[in-house]
């Protein structure tokens, strides 16, 4: 939620300054009263009062986001789809169904990727530290996870057993975030990063007397 002070004559007038000057249609905002104005008397001595305005920026969000995404899939000539939305607060995943799936998800989610930093881009959705806004095609994100999770326990042990260093694929920064809350839980390995950008290769690594790896 936002919260805005506004000085008006009315409710009505402080609502109309936050719908024009913050662009967020009425349908997201409530308002309360937290000091009542006076009309004076033929003019004289009016004062304005304070009102307290509260905007569900989420709500909005979440719907500017669902059209945008639905424009450019319009764009991108893919037919049949919908965009369902799936709360998980503070995660927010708009997950597209589409026969046009393989396409959309793209060679190692590529074309997915694509799409979720264009939508990022467009709505900094950087700066929104305390949700996420992932996008998804058919639960793809879930079952390519749950996989990786499996594949990072499985070399966490082969790591516990040789002490060698193991290599998983390169991953985008939620994917990868994921897999490091995962290995962290497991004793006596850890994880290490490497590479430029959004996608970067991930070590399993021992906590103890590993060598320093040269990045790549």
């Amino acid at each position: 939620m936002k919260y805005f002070e506004i000085e008006a004559q009315s409710i009505d007038e402080a609502i109309d300054k936050v719908v024009s000057e913050q662009k967020y249609p009425r349908e997201f905002i409530e308002a309360e009263v937290i000091e009542e104005g006076s009309k004076g008397f033929l003019g004289i001595g009016r004062k304005n009062g304070l009102y307290k305005i509260k905007v569900n920026d989420y709500e909005y969000l979440k719907r500017k986001i669902k059209l945008t995404l639905t424009e450019i899939l319009e764009k991108m000539d893919i037919h049949n789809f919908r965009v369902e939305i799936i709360e998980d607060y503070p995660t927010c995943k708009f997950n597209i169904i589409s026969e046009d799936s393989n396409i959309l998800i793209g060679k190692t989610a590529q074309t997915l990727n694509a799409l979720q930093h264009i939508i990022d881009k467009i709505f900094n959705l950087e700066d929104e530290s305390d949700k996420q806004f992932i996008l998804d095609v058919e639960n793809y994100r879930d079952r390519i996870l749950t996989y990786l999770k499996e594949k990072a326990t499985s070399l966490a042990a082969n790591v516990l057993r040789t002490g060698k260093p193991a290599k998983m694929p390169p991953m985008v920064t939620m994917i990868r975030k994921e897999i490091h809350m995962s290995v962290k839980e497991i004793k006596g390995v850890k994880t290490e990063s490497y590479g430029n950008g959004d996608i970067k290769t991930l070590y399993i690594v021992p906590e103890k007397g590993k060598k320093k790896r040269e990045r790549r």
